[in-house]
């Protein structure tokens, strides 16, 4: 078992708490930066209503989510977007052929760009066997193994219709979640201040940096940042605390992975971070 520990202490004047995941702190950052905004969409006379608003920036934390899915395969979101198609598909797949990558709009499409690779491997294997003498040619040699097509599979074509379908309940679209457009909607205080937004990015960012006004954060990079009290309370009490509990099904791959991640021998390690590089998130030097 494990004790969870958290994340960040949250301060505002002589009262704080933890919280423990990334998840929870952004929640809590828009519960904030919403306390005193409002939101007009652009043609609306009226506020948007608070469980409106709050669906709304679901909405768009799940647009990021799907954002991040994208780009941790390596393809930044601007040019996803850019790769639509004269039907105005996105491509759901990311193909390298002939050492060169192709986005594929459908399934039919790539199950004909799998049989034209397929045909291709196998005109190679047998141009490379013509040309080694036949009593030189072994069975290792004649035998044909077809490589895996290289390919991506950017994201489920579902989750992508029901962002769009819900994007347009608000009469929104995905391309502006961060290329922006004219404006899309206005926050608005409670003085009746108005601060004009021209993409989804920039209406969340700008609530998120409301909600940090008057607060103080605090994110622990390890537990002997704590004192002993706030250890006591955060992370090691019975009546408190979080475990959570770890099975290991493969006790030889675990401790193949451990002995890679802590280990002496660096070179593992360094493949391994360079492997994962992209999807690292809170990086602390």
């Amino acid at each position: 078992y494990i004790a969870q520990p958290p994340l960040y202490r949250v301060s505002k004047k002589k009262s704080f708490q933890y919280i423990h995941t990334e998840k929870e702190m952004d929640a809590h950052l828009l519960k904030l930066g919403t306390s005193d905004l409002s939101l007009r969409l652009l043609g609306e006379g009226d506020l948007l209503p608070k469980e409106k608003l709050q669906e709304l920036l679901q909405l768009i934390l799940d647009v990021e989510s799907f954002m991040t899915t994208i780009e941790r395969k390596g393809v930044p979101f601007c040019d996803f977007l850019l790769a639509k198609d004269d039907l105005g598909r996105l491509p759901p797949y990311l193909v390298t052929l002939r050492e060169e990558e192709k986005f594929v709009y459908s399934s039919d499409e790539f199950i004909e760009l799998k049989r034209e690779y397929e045909q291709e491997e196998r005109q190679k294997h047998a141009a490379a066997l013509a040309s080694i003498p036949l009593e030189e040619q072994t069975e290792e040699m004649r035998a044909f193994v077809l490589r895996s097509l290289p390919y991506l599979e950017l994201y489920e074509p579902n989750t992508l219709e029901r962002l769009k379908s819900r994007l347009s309940s608000f009469n929104l679209t995905l391309d502006q979640y961060n290329v922006p457009d004219g404006k899309l909607f206005d926050c608005v205080s409670e003085e009746g201040e108005c601060f004009p937004v021209f993409s989804l990015k920039e209406g969340v960012d700008f609530i998120r940096v409301n909600g940090r006004k008057g607060i103080e954060i605090q994110r622990y990079k390890g537990l002997g940042e704590m004192n002993a009290d706030q250890l006591w309370e955060t992370t090691m009490d019975p009546s408190k605390r979080t475990l959570y509990q770890v099975n290991i099904s493969d006790a030889i791959e675990a401790d193949k992975t451990f002995t890679m991640l802590m280990g002496e021998e660096v070179p593992p390690r360094k493949a391994f971070i360079n492997q994962h590089a992209l999807a690292v998130k809170n990086l602390d030097i």
